[in-house]
């Protein structure tokens, strides 16, 4: 039996591949594939089944694991150990896998910028790939959220290279604003409305139909899926936080970002929320929530569930030796402000409040369908 080295050997290189992302017959994505190292060998392997047909069928698969052939029998008796590798030996016959391969013309981009020793120019290519949403902080891979540490190590590695210098004619900075040198072409193309005095920096993905009102703030790293997506005016969007598709964003809400530490998951605002005014998002909100007006979502803050007559349990996310509580609201529930008594029951505590019931067919849900001709 030839190792898995040797076998690598045969096959091509996948240098400029930054990453592969792979979607199930629902068009879920089901894995992605950094290419950093420990990782860079099934990169190679994937990507080269993969280009005959451009997705992975039963075929491909016999061979992506006649290449793995020395990892298969550890896969099998260690569920979890290979979780790329399982993808293959759980293959069906009639089973398909569409491959999506982001490239760039950087070599080992990723690699170097988890390194920190990427070129100013590598971090050029890095925040183009980020302004095209075709990397981002965290995705979605089989219905849970997941870190991509690469990302903020990207950012970091950006201030790094990069010194500060006049923009705008009156500012010091050393990231430019995302439509500092945008034609007339690249606004219509982008099909974003950017009103007057909106801040976005570059490395900020903002997608089709998306309104950013009046003073309000988009940092660095952040993602916005657009599709409806309205962030009002004076709201701020910090670096790497995500914001799904049919988002209305209340005037004056924040989100919290994160840079430090890299594996920390960021902020998460699924699709179709609705976030009053002035409130602060930190954690996930699940889809189709509404979040009433000046509600506060904060680490160790309590969410109390009407329905369940219970807490509900924060998101624990792992970075090392270091652990994460973040807060959670589950999808289609209203969320208000309000207060529980504390466990000696002196007084009050603040808290959020799930109100019961679901939103599914709520008369909100049934009013953002109409919406449409303000984000043309």
């Amino acid at each position: 039996m030839k190792t898995f080295e040797e076998n690598l050997k045969s096959i091509p290189t996948a240098e400029k591949t930054v990453l592969l992302r792979l979607y199930n017959q629902r068009d879920e994505l089901v894995s992605i594939i950094p290419n950093i190292p420990g990782r860079q060998g099934s990169v190679r392997v994937f990507k080269h089944i993969a280009e005959k047909k451009g997705v992975i069928d039963f075929e491909a698969a016999k061979e992506g694991l006649r290449i793995f052939e020395e990892k298969v029998e550890d896969a099998r008796k260690n569920p979890g150990k290979h979780q790329k590798l399982e993808l293959l030996l759980g293959m069906k016959s009639s089973a398909i896998l569409r491959i999506e391969n982001v490239e760039c013309s950087c070599p080992d981009l990723l690699e170097n910028l988890s390194g920190q020793v990427a070129s100013a120019e590598e971090c050029k290519v890095f925040i183009d790939l980020l302004n095209q949403g075709k990397i981002r902080a965290a995705e979605k891979v089989n219905n849970n959220w997941e870190p991509q540490p690469y990302v903020i190590d990207g950012v970091l590695n950006y201030f790094g290279t990069h010194d500060s210098k006049r923009m705008e004619g009156k500012y010091w900075d050393k990231i430019p604003l995302k439509t500092a040198n945008y034609t007339d072409e690249d606004f219509e193309r982008g099909g974003v409305r950017y009103a007057p005095g909106c801040m976005v920096r570059t490395g900020a993905y903002i997608g089709p139909k998306t309104v950013i009102m009046n003073l309000a703030f988009v940092n660095i790293g952040a993602y916005i899926a657009g599709e409806g997506c309205m962030i009002d005016g004076g709201a701020r969007v910090a670096s790497c936080a995500q914001i799904g598709k049919n988002v209305k964003y209340g005037a004056g809400s924040g989100i919290e970002g994160i840079l430090e530490p890299a594996g920390r998951l960021a902020s998460i605002i699924e699709d179709n929320v609705k976030i009053g005014a002035m409130c602060e998002v930190t954690g996930i909100i699940g889809e189709g929530s509404v979040i009433a007006s000046g509600v506060i979502m904060a680490s160790g803050k309590k969410i109390f569930d009407e329905d369940t007559n219970d807490f509900v349990a924060p998101l624990e996310c792992v970075v090392g030796e270091k652990n994460f509580l973040l807060p959670v609201i589950p999808p289609y529930r209203l969320a208000v402000g309000g207060s529980i008594p504390n466990k000696k029951g002196t007084h009050n505590t603040d808290a959020v409040i799930l109100k019961a019931g679901d939103l599914r067919d709520s008369a909100t849900m049934r009013h953002f369908e109409k919406q449409g001709i303000l984000y043309d």
